[in-house]
């Protein structure tokens, strides 16, 4: 059975690769399906953790900086419906591609989540 360390050390693990993958996607055409893949598969994440966190209150000793940047990253982007706005007209332009990801990108640094994602993995190691 998986502790809940390594359930939340798994999932933190998973958000950090898709973000890696944002980070060195070169905006060609084709990004687009890449980047709503895995802002879908971040959100999804982040939502699963969020939840276990409200599940699991005792456990959070260790965990408890992350959660409002978490919950803040959920509650105030939402980008799939502009992904998919983008799709219809703009999905082959490498400038807005790029726009769009470097605004996903900003959205993960507020508060400083992806920060707190990659410190938790350093320590955990």
């Amino acid at each position: 059975m998986v502790s809940f360390d390594e359930y939340i050390r798994g999932v933190l693990k998973q958000i950090d690769d898709s973000h890696t993958l944002l980070q060195n996607l070169r905006d060609k055409p084709g990004d687009l399906d890449i980047i709503k893949r895995e802002i879908a598969k971040i959100t999804g994440l982040l939502q699963a953790l969020g939840s276990k966190f409200q599940t699991n209150k005792d456990d959070l000793s260790e965990y408890e900086h992350i959660m409002s940047p978490l919950f803040y990253y959920l509650e105030n982007h939402e980008f799939l419906r502009e992904i998919e706005i983008m799709s219809l007209l703009y999905s082959e332009d490498p400038l807005r591609l790029k726009n769009l990801r470097l605004i996903i990108l900003d959205a993960l640094g507020e508060k400083n989540l992806i920060g707190h994602i990659k410190l938790i993995l350093r320590q955990k190691e």
